[in-house]
């Protein structure tokens, strides 16, 4: 199974500027996210599009994706060294990633956190709902 398999994407309530109504230089939650980077080639696909989506609603190719960020970091997490962890749960709610289940150990959880902080958007990760396995 793999992470895109295992995403939950939760609407928030304070998500009021959908792609179809946010005006078109709107500015709000528009920078990277925890690392500081930005992922130019998404960004730059993002931008072709009128209005743009929020780094928290950009899919995989640029597009508005109310689950953008969650399979961002699904597709980042299925290419590295943690991709057979099959017993946690992304969750995207906004601009925040929650992992939910249990993680085999402290060190496999510790590079799901460091991995899913590089994505651009990633603005909070929390990982309370997750286990360490005996």
């Amino acid at each position: 199974m793999t992470w895109m398999e295992r995403l939950i994407v939760e609407k928030v309530a304070e998500d009021k500027h959908s792609a179809s109504d946010r005006p078109a230089h709107y500015e709000g939650q528009m920078s990277p996210g925890l690392t500081g980077q930005y992922d130019r080639d998404l960004r730059e696909k993002a931008g072709m599009h009128t209005p743009p989506p929020l780094p928290e609603n950009m899919g995989l190719e640029g597009e508005f994706d109310q689950g953008g960020l969650a399979k961002r970091v699904a597709l980042a997490l299925d290419q590295s060294s943690v991709a057979d962890v099959e017993s946690l749960q992304i969750v995207q709610r906004g601009n925040m990633i929650e992992f939910r289940g249990e993680s085999p150990n402290q060190s496999v959880l510790e590079k799901v956190v460091k991995i899913t902080a590089q994505i651009d958007g990633v603005k909070q990760i929390e990982t309370d709902q997750v286990a360490i396995a005996p």
